[in-house]
């Protein structure tokens, strides 16, 4: 706010409101004979220095924010730094330089209202335009008075900006604060309420004093001290703006991170979905392969009853006319007899258990069961050079299933651990095949489990991780029906069949079994 003509200051009329400035031999021999001389520089370089410290910690946000906000958070204190160090030279180069510095504190005060405009999400572009031209004409007509105006006037210009642009930079924090309470906010509000008031108190000292042409640095000591507290205000608001900053970068990593983590968490939802769908669907052609497989079986059933009830009939002929004769060929005959009478039992039961779903039950000792297929489960092992272990003597195990599926599933079970050991036995170990009965709880149920294990090379990781409704086999001529036939036939006496690997090799498969009420009174 320059000077025109002479340095000789016209004595003022006294303001109302008016501070001596101290005097004294500490003060000359700090501040000069005359007094006050170096007030506006030391004020002009430590603010000029606080605000060229605040532009530079905010390089490292910059980097990371190249866009709008990075611009506005490092031009805003650079500005108020460039135009502190353009008044404290303005008097050693040139006394122009008074309007640059003027107007670029005007901008400098300008930057946080639309900065708050662009976190608001408001579209600043024709504001932005209308108050730079508006700013312009201003520069201009301040440099006007610089060379033919008095220092009333051009104080008026310059603080009319500053009370209007702290005025806005209110507005735009109370609608930013409605949006999201910050305590940064409310202390910038109050850091340019006190802009404001600071500002108005200094027009009133000013224009309360006689026209003049004195310039900025001959201004009184109370004078200098407003212009001091105004200045605090303004690097408070750059400091309030750069700390609120880094807290929405704390607010959007918090976000991203809570919305990265939902996002993970839908991704599982969605993968699980997916799994199911592509299990549904599975499940879907199992059951369009189960439903084919039982028309399959009703037909061979159907087929296979007629020729049996004919060799059953034939047999008990043949047992009739040889009652006199060799009495080991009627043990034979009537051996043959029970045979047929169990397959026809199993045809029967199969039958029902794929075509009506429904199955017979009955009680069953499973260890009386087990103990009348021994001896042909014994045979066949003897048969194959494999060692056939025996579970050891126990009480009755009755449960609630279908003695003939039973004996169809131990068959099946024993018969694939032969021809396990038989294709790929252990070398340097006979194979054994192992058999055991115990009785486990399982959700909150008694189960008899039967665990048949041998020493073989085990089941391979696929089949023990596929679903039971995939037709797998361990066989190369195996069609996969045997152990879902298994689980199926389980599933319907509410058990379980379990395939492991033993820690030390070998398959390892487990009949969970009901254990029947009447054998646990307590149940």
């Amino acid at each position: 706010m320059g000077c025109k003509g002479s340095r000789v200051r016209i004595p003022p009329r006294r303001p109302f409101i008016f501070i001596k400035p101290p005097t004294g031999i500490c003060w000359r021999f700090f501040f000069g004979v005359r007094g006050m001389t170096y007030y506006n520089e030391i004020y002009f370089a430590l603010f000029g220095t606080m605000f060229g410290m605040l532009t530079i910690s905010t390089i490292p946000y910059y980097r990371n924010n190249s866009g709008a906000e990075g611009y506005w958070l490092s031009g805003i204190p650079l500005a108020g730094g460039l135009s502190y160090f353009l008044f404290l030279l303005a008097p050693h180069v040139h006394r122009g330089l008074l309007t640059p510095a003027n107007f670029i504190l005007v901008a400098f005060t300008l930057g946080p209202a639309f900065l708050m405009r662009h976190w608001l999400g408001k579209d600043s572009r024709k504001a932005l335009f209308f108050i730079a031209i508006l700013w312009g004409f201003s520069a201009a007509f301040f440099e006007y008075l610089r060379l033919h105006g008095n220092f009333q006037q051009r104080v008026l210009l310059v603080v009319a900006w500053l009370v209007a642009a702290c005025i806005w930079t209110c507005i735009e924090a109370h609608s930013l604060y409605q949006q999201r309470k910050s305590f940064y906010i409310l202390a910038l509000i109050a850091s340019a309420l006190l802009g404001v008031i600071v500002s108005v108190m200094r027009l009133i000292l000013i224009f309360s004093d006689t026209p003049s042409n004195i310039n900025l640095y001959e201004e009184p000591f109370l004078q200098i001290m407003l212009r001091f507290v105004l200045g605090v205000c303004l690097m408070f608001i750059s400091v309030f703006l750069i700390t609120h900053a880094n807290e929405r970068l704390h607010w959007i990593n918090f976000s991203i991170q809570q919305a990265k983590d939902k996002s993970e968490s839908m991704n599982e939802e969605l993968t699980q979905l997916v799994r199911e769908r592509d299990h549904m669907l599975m499940i879907n052609s199992r059951f369009s392969t189960v439903s084919s497989l039982a028309m399959f079986n009703s037909a061979i059933v159907h087929e296979l009853s007629q020729p049996l009830a004919a060799l059953n009939l034939t047999l008990q002929e043949a047992q009739w006319r040889t009652k006199t004769a060799d009495p080991s060929l009627q043990t034979s005959i009537e051996y043959s007899v029970s045979l047929v009478q169990k397959i026809g039992q199993m045809n029967h039961s199969l039958r029902n258990l794929m075509m009506a779903q429904k199955p017979d039950f009955e009680t069953v000792a499973l260890d009386s069961c087990l103990q009348d297929i021994l001896p042909i489960l014994q045979n066949e092992a003897s048969r194959r050079h494999v060692l056939l272990g025996t579970p050891p003597a126990s009480g009755p195990l009755p449960v609630i299933a279908n003695k003939v599926m039973f004996e169809r599933i131990v068959f099946n079970l024993v018969a694939n651990a032969m021809d396990a050991l038989s294709s790929n036995a252990t070398p340097g170990q006979k194979p054994h095949i192992g058999m055991a009965f115990t009785q486990e709880i399982r959700r909150d149920q008694d189960h008899v489990v039967l665990t048949v294990t041998d020493n073989g090379p085990g089941f391979p990781k696929h089949l023990l991780s596929s679903d039971w409704l995939h037709f797998q086999s361990t066989k190369e001529t195996g069609m996969g029906v045997g152990l879902i036939l298994c689980h199926y036939i389980l599933s319907t006496w509410r058990g379980e069949l379990v395939l492991a690997n033993q820690p030390s090799g070998g398959a390892l498969v487990q009949l969970w079994i009901p254990l029947s009420k009447q054998a646990n009174p307590a149940a």
